[in-house]
């Protein structure tokens, strides 16, 4: 279950009028997290309609970059290379080729359709804006972008690299430790996975959002260890330290304000 909660410091927003005029409405604002929750789950169709979706509907500048990048990603999983690389020139074209998910989206096209040398070229933009940058916390987020791209490349030590350096330069953001949690998970490494997510707690990420990550991590856990993710078969297999595992998890995202039907299902049947 990979999530896209992470690629929330890509936008940053301010409260003037002039940065009103580039910031997302709360509906595109959620079609596009929506969109990036169905990338991270590999549903690339339903994805890309989000995002054509955005594209239609939504006419801020960064709504229409947000679209772009987001078209890119779903042609890309879906093998539709040409396509890719024109949405990701989309993005360039919006922000004047400072987009590096635009730069990272193209190059990962270039390299799928044998256009290496041409991909190399694309993906050296990447590096270069992101060393050019002198704001330090930008450039940490810019590394925990990177960290993500090379994870969607199957490069993990490569993905652990610059997100360690990212850990390096802005030891206090909390959503580092967060992606180093789900990067962990998705590499089945549960006990590690839960030190990270302990590290954001203890720097303050005490929100609901925090304790639905802990709780999807605690269920993918226990689906994983049993090889089902049929909640009756669970509630039989799971042991007793588990079961005071997840209900933690779930029940703290609930008495934070969660309204969710699926949650409360799990917690009636595995908490009372």
């Amino acid at each position: 279950m990979k999530r896209s909660f992470f690629l929330c410091f890509l936008l940053m927003v301010t409260c003037t009028a002039m940065a009103q005029t580039f910031t997302m409405s709360k509906k595109c604002r959620g079609l596009k997290d929506s969109g990036n929750v169905m990338l991270k789950d590999k549903k690339f169709q339903l994805a890309l309609d989000a995002f054509l979706t955005i594209e239609k509907s939504c006419s801020t500048k960064d709504a229409k970059e947000a679209a772009a990048i987001g078209k890119a990603e779903a042609y890309n999983g879906l093998g539709k290379y040409n396509e890719a690389i024109a949405a990701s020139n989309e993005a360039l074209k919006l922000t004047k080729n400072k987009s590096l998910s635009g730069f990272f989206q193209k190059a990962i096209a270039q390299n799928k359709s044998g256009q290496v040398d041409a991909s190399k070229a694309t993906f050296a933009n990447v590096i270069a804006l992101t060393e050019k940058n002198q704001d330090t916390k930008a450039r940490a987020a810019n590394y925990a972008l990177l960290s993500v791209f090379y994870q969607q490349l199957n490069k993990k030590d490569s993905a652990v690299f610059y997100l360690d350096k990212a850990i390096q330069l802005d030891p206090a953001n909390t959503n580092f430790y967060i992606q180093k949690g789900d990067m962990l998970v998705d590499n089945k490494n549960y006990d590690n996975a839960f030190l990270q997510y302990d590290i954001a707690v203890e720097k303050g990420r005490n929100d609901m959002g925090m304790y639905v990550i802990r709780a999807n991590s605690r269920m993918k856990m226990v689906q994983e260890k049993y090889k089902t993710a049929n909640t009756q078969e669970l509630r039989s297999k799971m042991n007793v330290t588990e079961k005071e595992q997840v209900c933690a998890e779930l029940n703290k995202a609930l008495s934070l304000g969660l309204r969710n039907i699926q949650y409360d299902m799990l917690s009636s049947m595995f908490c009372k």
